[in-house]
């Protein structure tokens, strides 16, 4: 028989880790115990590889529970359930924020706690799978497009990918950047993680901390140390997206970053090696950033090694139909078919597609949600707006009417659709997953006639 999950128990208290211990062995679990956060640690190091789950009491001598899950490398090693009688609401609360799955209260029900256990092993389970299947769709041979412009780019990524030279990867918003270099790290056979880091979207008061890490008191907030990016992505590839978005000041220390290999976390003392590949991508003109003074000269040089540009959609329309479908199977399901009405191959290809790749994958997705239960059915008319509308849908006269007439007007257009497809009011009500009878109230609502 398959041995069951391995469940890490760290709790000072020896009858509580008897009683949990007789528990999770009866319902197949492996239990380990651990009375410290510094036992704890030795087993998540072990050479068998971390536990399945961690169950942790946040009240322990030393340091305490919610200390040592703060400083935890992210994501964590394992998923971790707190187990705890004496956890104030806020204490439970900055838990949940660190990542816990869950918060059980002591004494637990038998339920309650192999209830969360179950769930939160199911959900591991499917971070797990989510992740290996962006890293399928990430492999140079996946990147899903058959114009010679990404025969060219798989091509340059084989070749460029073994290396441990940056790469600065630029195109448009939209293109598949982050794909890209998710390629990138898997063909380099690097045994870390990819690690990475929108530079946009993280303020600047907070960005040096994210990517070089923290010392316990370095700042307001800081109640223990924190790896950066640089750490969490030792031995493997940390990707800078939106790199022309990083301020000035902070774009010196990653240059010496890069430079000495070394990082030195704020309020820390000592440096810390670093073996980490770098990929940087950007939307932006940097040669122009740097002609401004907006981009550090030196830095755009140490970045740029190999430069590896995506092409927007527009300029590879062999690409359409085949990432239309891909996304299709991967939004609704490789048993929904994508069909093509008259006239829609022709309309994808004159569409410029200003939003490129994600573009696309949002409109496919919107198909998605108005199809009720048959195929998604990609019409010429998408091109009327940025978005697909339903049948008899029209360009929208922003100056004529107000937010609630607009809403109202698609609405109609939606459940004429759907009477038309579904054949009468119980059939749309189907198409449209809502109750018969408040359909019929809109129905009479908007004035439309009653079938």
């Amino acid at each position: 028989m398959k041995p069951g999950p391995r469940i890490l128990l760290v709790d000072d208290d020896p009858g509580v880790l008897k009683g949990l211990r007789g528990l999770l062995s009866d319902e197949g679990f492996q239990p380990l115990e651990a009375r410290s956060a510094a036992e704890a640690a030795r087993l998540l190091d072990a050479p068998e590889g971390p536990p399945d789950l961690v169950l942790l009491d946040l009240r322990m001598p030393g340091e305490t529970g919610l200390e040592w899950l703060a400083r935890l490398p992210r994501p964590l090693p394992a998923p971790v359930v707190v187990l705890s009688g004496e956890a104030s609401p806020a204490e439970a609360v900055q838990a949940l924020k660190l990542g816990a799955t869950d918060f059980v209260e002591k004494p637990p029900s038998p339920e309650r706690l192999l209830t969360a256990l179950r769930n939160a092993l199911a959900l591991d389970s499917l971070r797990e799978e989510r992740q290996r299947l962006l890293e399928e769709l990430a492999r140079p041979g996946h990147l899903v497009g058959e114009s010679p412009a990404m025969e060219n780019l798989r091509r340059l990524i084989a070749r460029v990918g073994p290396s441990d030279a940056a790469v600065l990867i630029t195109g448009e918003t939209g293109t598949g950047k982050e794909r890209v270099a998710r390629a990138l790290h898997l063909a380099s056979g690097r045994k870390g993680r990819f690690v990475a880091i929108n530079c946009a979207a993280i303020p600047a008061t907070l960005l040096e901390s994210e990517l070089f890490g923290h010392e316990k008191g370095a700042f307001s907030g800081a109640t223990s140390r924190r790896p950066g990016r640089f750490e969490l992505a030792q031995a493997g590839t940390l990707f800078l997206d939106e790199m022309g978005d990083m301020p000035l000041e902070l774009q010196a220390k990653l240059l010496r970053a890069l430079e000495t290999k070394e990082v030195e976390r704020l309020g820390g003392t000592a440096p810390i090696s670093v073996d980490v590949r770098i990929l940087a991508a950007t939307h932006q003109d940097l040669p122009r950033a740097v002609k401004e003074g907006r981009f550090r000269q030196d830095l755009f040089f140490r970045l740029n090694v190999m430069p590896l540009a995506v092409p927007p959609l527009r300029e590879r329309p062999e690409d359409l139909l085949p990432l239309a479908r891909a996304f299709a199977a991967e939004i609704a399901g490789p048993h929904v078919p994508l069909e093509l009405a008259p006239g829609a191959e022709m309309a994808l290809h004159a569409y410029r597609w200003p939003g490129n790749v994600r573009e696309l994958r949002n409109y496919i997705e919107r198909l998605n949600l108005l199809r009720g239960t048959g195929p998604l059915i990609l019409t010429s008319e998408f091109l009327e707006g940025p978005a697909p509308q339903a049948q008899g849908s029209r360009r929208l006269a922003f100056g004529e009417k107000g937010y609630r007439e607009h809403v109202e007007d698609f609405e109609r257009d939606l459940i004429r659709a759907a009477l038309e497809e579904g054949g009468s009011i119980a059939g749309a009500a189907r198409l449209l997953h809502m109750d018969r009878g408040n359909l019929y109230r809109r129905i009479k609502a908007l004035g439309l006639p009653v079938q």
